[in-house]
């Protein structure tokens, strides 16, 4: 199995169901606009003029392609990133910043304690300070 057979997987039944429904909604309030626009005799009673038929045909275009559009790549779509890329991005994020204490400067050790809050005492001068807003 290559990689995007494996994040094709990864794409819920839920997701792409409720992607489709969408697009489909959009796709047929467009054909719903186009078929009551266009299927009105001409000089008819209460039928729109040329001008509304135009202009609400410029409307409504749009709204087929893309509900069409989105309801297809919800269907088909093999994922958004390489399987590589998510690993590259993952071991970024994990890499621990150097911190200073922004009082004297000094950088903090590795096995300091941090609060869950960010907050931590600098082991130089001893005062406390948040990781988060300095």
């Amino acid at each position: 199995m290559n990689e995007q057979e494996e994040l094709q997987k990864t794409i819920t039944t839920g997701a792409r169901f409720i992607g489709a429904i969408v697009g489909c909604v959009f796709a047929g309030v467009g054909l719903t606009v186009l078929g009551f626009l266009w299927s009105q005799p001409f000089g008819g009673f209460h039928s729109p003029p040329l001008f509304f038929r135009i202009f609400g045909s410029f409307v409504a275009i749009p709204f087929v392609a893309i509900g069409s559009f989105t309801a297809y790549k919800a269907i088909t779509s093999k994922g958004i990133l390489p399987k590589s890329n998510v690993m590259e991005t993952t071991s970024t994020n994990t890499k621990r910043g150097t911190y200073t204490c922004p009082k004297c400067n000094a950088p903090l050790s590795d096995n300091i304690e941090v609060s869950p809050h960010g907050d931590v005492k600098c082991g130089y001068c001893n005062s406390w300070f948040n990781i988060h807003h300095a």
